[in-house]
């Protein structure tokens, strides 16, 4: 039997505030991402720990960026592993927060797992997401990250009309609406070029996953990849890496030093009171 208690600990930050009327979902996301972990790490689920209202402007992407930073460095001394479970991820900026040179968490995000093994597994992916306002978002952060494998012409693509909530709790009980309306846009994908199709939204890729939706329909060659796992099996990889004595570096993600970290465990512990 495995020790639990001498696993590492890896928290799954969910970047929607933990709203009780979507319990439900939370419950089915929590389950899940416990079962991606197979005995081999622990897992905490949290929220960030205000709302933003979401991410699908730019000035509310920013305000959600700062949620998800201070949900993610307040779990600095028990999470060994921080993944942020949205596309709207700081990735990098948290990386940075969390790099101690003592005793650096290992920290990814569903685009940056997404951008550094895609070029693995395709030439021409297609990120397909929930809301036409994030498109040119989400094609800013690929390029900013060097993404390789994604589709040159049109890497991100939405389906139509944009989901809500709602929707998603209604897919946890019949996905076949969310899923017809993601194929759609899938299908007009694949006949521009693409190869592969990555689920832009950490809801919808579990609940497409346990449905059995892992190709687009008609295209048995062409995969639907779920960003989740592919983030999940990232942060194994880099706390195995770490294991290793292989880490990001201090010059290329410096830790906050002195008075910048004081600063901002101050906020941290201030949000946690409830700021």
């Amino acid at each position: 039997m495995v020790d639990k208690d001498a696993l590492k600990t890896l928290a799954w930050v969910e970047a929607t505030h933990g709203d009780p009327r979507l319990d439900k979902l939370w419950s089915f996301l929590r389950n899940e991402i416990e079962g991606l972990a197979q005995g081999r790490v622990n897992v905490d689920f949290v929220h960030v720990p205000f709302a933003s209202g979401g991410i699908r402007s730019e000035a509310n992407r920013l305000l959600n960026d700062t949620a998800v930073l201070f949900a993610a460095v307040a779990q600095a001394d028990h999470a060994d592993a921080v993944v942020i479970g949205c596309w709207g991820a700081p990735t990098e900026a948290v990386r940075s927060a969390m790099n101690s040179a003592e005793n650096p968490t290992a920290v990814t995000s569903l685009p940056d797992a997404s951008v550094r093994l895609i070029g693995s597994l395709a030439k021409r992916a297609v990120l397909v997401t929930v809301a036409p306002t994030l498109v040119p978002i989400f094609e800013e952060d690929l390029r900013r990250m060097g993404a390789l494998g994604f589709h040159e012409g049109r890497p991100v693509r939405a389906y139509s009309p944009e989901s809500t909530h709602q929707d998603v709790l209604a897919a946890l009980e019949d996905p076949e609406i969310l899923i017809s309306r993601f194929d759609a846009e899938a299908q007009r994908a694949v006949d521009d070029g693409a190869d592969a199709i990555v689920v832009g939204c950490g809801y919808l890729a579990p609940i497409f996953t346990q449905a059995g939706y892992t190709s687009v329909r008609g295209h048995p060659l062409v995969p639907v990849l779920d960003c989740g796992l592919i983030a999940f099996e990232h942060a194994v990889m880099l706390l195995k890496l770490q294991a290793a004595g292989i880490a990001p570096t201090q010059g290329g993600y410096a830790s906050p030093q002195h008075g910048q970290q004081e600063a901002l465990m101050r906020l941290v512990k201030a949000m946690g009171r409830g700021m």
